[in-house]
């Protein structure tokens, strides 16, 4: 019969010595640990930020020399001046202005009277009915010829004290243009008037003339 020799238990190869430096270990460095968690400043306690108070620091006020006045200066005074004696006037000799009268007697040179002064006055031309010395027809204007224009041109004229024609101005139309122009300078350069008088002497004077342009 064979015997069996029983099994040697697994809590009996447990090494006591190792369990124990391994608890050790851990333990060390859980105190280690706990050590480092702690905290290695202690911060103070913020105000709340309605209640701060902010403290400014001002530098130191800079020394200003002192400002001296400017100098006053010296008027010089003005010097009195001395009065002069003004000088009395010299009186002038006293001048008679009388007339002197001669007592002789002198004949006065007779005055010839010369000739009479003429004051007559022929004044500003006014209109008069002036007789008509040379007197030609004008010329019918050829354009008005050929649109069958005709019609009666007033003219006013100022005549000098020779009977000529100074200035010729339309004093009613005749309501065309080249009639109008016709007659103004046809009598300006053709015609030639007897002058009107005043107090037996030529003066100038206006005159009305009317000329007509009738077709035949």
């Amino acid at each position: 019969m064979t015997r069996t020799l029983p099994h040697p238990s697994d809590f009996g190869r447990i090494d006591a010595k190792r369990v124990a430096g391994n608890s050790l270990a851990l333990l060390v460095h859980a105190l280690a640990l706990a050590i480092l968690m702690l905290p290695g400043t202690r911060e103070p306690p913020r105000s709340a930020p309605g209640n701060q108070t902010v403290v400014l620091e001002y530098p130191p006020p800079r020394e200003v020399p002192p400002t001296l006045p400017p100098p006053v200066q010296a008027v010089q005074r003005r010097p009195q001046s001395t009065p002069t004696a003004t000088p009395e006037p010299t009186p002038l000799p006293v001048v008679d202005t009388a007339p002197v009268m001669n007592e002789g007697t002198v004949l006065a040179r007779p005055v010839v009277e010369g000739e009479a002064v003429d004051s007559f006055d022929a004044g500003l031309p006014g209109l008069e009915t002036l007789a008509y010395d040379v007197h030609p027809a004008p010329r019918y204007p050829r354009q008005a010829m050929r649109t069958g224009v005709e019609g009666t041109v007033t003219l006013r004229v100022l005549v000098d004290e020779q009977g000529w024609p100074k200035s010729v101005e339309v004093e009613r139309s005749s309501g065309h243009r080249e009639l109008d122009r016709a007659a103004r300078e046809h009598v300006l350069a053709k015609w030639r008037f007897h002058p009107a008088q005043r107090q037996g002497r030529t003066i100038s004077a206006y005159a009305l003339v009317p000329i007509a342009f009738n077709l035949p």
